[in-house]
């Protein structure tokens, strides 16, 4: 069995690094696609097809992970890839070869999460252990958004991803040490709950379609809410992405107050709660006067929506599936992102693009909160301890 030592700094420090390059390359994105005048609708669908891709790979990796034996392998291949890619993105080059080679990142890179959230699931402790993975992942993401604008704006696009590369070379440093061939083995404190369980239940499906309607916020936070910041409340490129920074350092009290929490409270209610917190989220956004103040403001509530998300959301997925399908599990989990950033772009675009910013977010809040609030009156009943906090 593994306990905090070792290991669990190394979780904690791949994801700053891993954060903390996607801080720099993907709120970058968006803004250089504007600055060189494509459409929020041409954006939109450029992002949804780059998070296709995404979407498939996290499945068939996860399903790789399964097997501890490859774990090891899995992270050599996809860091050290991922790195070479994002060098080749530093190059000058056209904005055809500038996709292609962006979408095999995407392909590439998409199995290292599962791969360590798999491994990890596996620990003593593994609750403490993902919310140090939740703040390693806060904290990295704060530091680079800090000045992802002012890079972008001073020097291009270009060095976002050679920063980047040499980030997931660290990745690669640290995370190639995590996986042991005896992962299998580990035993779990885990009550009543049978962990060796093939099938994956109906809950943790249901489960999934309200993690992607969640992360539709995400995808809005990061790629849409900036660009409302920048040009039409007038915030510039650099302020606008230093809000990112702000709330993500605000994220690590709130994760950390959420993992002490998630050890005494049903992991469905938190979860529930972060839906009804990101449908307020887009509310509150939608009503914020053109006042830089109130924007930082505005995007320092989405701390508290992504706390409560992000703890009981990995606690869940370990709860609702056996040891032998972690990696395809989290897989799936992993996979809700790029397919909310399928959808999310062109649901997200097609809502601002034809009501404005403000009526758009409006809209967008209603999701959220309608399966917030279902979900909590679903669940309310339950003492099932499949569906309570703990791995």
């Amino acid at each position: 069995m593994v306990a905090r030592g070792i290991k669990g700094s190394k979780l904690f420090q791949v994801n700053v690094l891993f954060s903390a390059a996607g801080g720099l390359y993907y709120p970058a994105i968006p803004l250089f696609l504007r600055s060189i005048n494509i459409s929020i609708d041409e954006t939109s669908l450029l992002l949804s097809g780059l998070s296709l891709s995404s979407f498939i790979s996290t499945i068939i990796w996860g399903r790789v992970a399964d097997s501890p034996q490859r774990r090891g392998r899995i992270i050599t291949v996809t860091t050290l890839s991922g790195a070479a890619l994002y060098m080749a993105l530093a190059l000058p080059l056209p904005l055809v070869a500038f996709v292609v080679i962006l979408l095999v990142s995407n392909l590439v890179l998409s199995g290292l999460m599962p791969t360590v959230m798999a491994e990890a699931s596996g620990w003593v402790n593994a609750i403490d252990e993902f919310g140090y993975f939740w703040i390693g992942g806060s904290l990295g993401y704060a530091i680079t958004t800090a000045f992802t604008g002012y890079v972008l704006g001073r020097f291009g696009i270009r060095l976002i991803f050679l920063l980047s590369s040499l980030l997931i070379l660290g990745v690669y440093a640290l995370a190639r040490g995590l996986a042991t061939n005896d992962s299998h083995v580990v035993t779990v404190n885990v009550g009543d709950v049978v962990q060796n369980h093939v099938r994956i239940s109906g809950v943790f499906w249901l489960f999934t379609v309200a993690v992607v309607i969640f992360l539709f916020t995400d995808v809005a936070k990061n790629l849409y809410i900036p660009v409302f910041y920048a040009f039409d409340l007038g915030m510039g490129y650099a302020l606008a992405t230093l809000t990112l920074s702000i709330e993500a350092f605000l994220e690590i009290p709130v994760i950390y107050a959420f993992t002490r929490v998630l050890k005494s409270t049903n992991a469905w209610v938190i979860f529930n709660l972060s839906l009804v917190l990101a449908g307020l989220y887009f509310i509150i956004n939608a009503l914020i006067p053109p006042n830089p103040l109130l924007a930082f403001t505005a995007m320092a509530t989405y701390s508290l929506v992504w706390g409560t998300y992000s703890v009981s959301s990995s606690a869940l997925v370990s709860r609702l599936t056996g040891l032998g399908r972690r990696g395809t599990a989290y897989g799936v989990y992993n996979a809700a992102f790029p397919i909310a950033n399928v959808i999310g772009p062109l649901y997200i675009g097609y809502a601002i693009s034809s009501s404005g910013y403000r009526h758009g977010l409006m809209y967008l809040s209603a999701p959220p909160l309608i399966m917030g609030l279902a979900l909590l009156g679903a669940f309310k009943f339950t003492g099932n301890e499949s569906v309570k906090t703990g791995t």
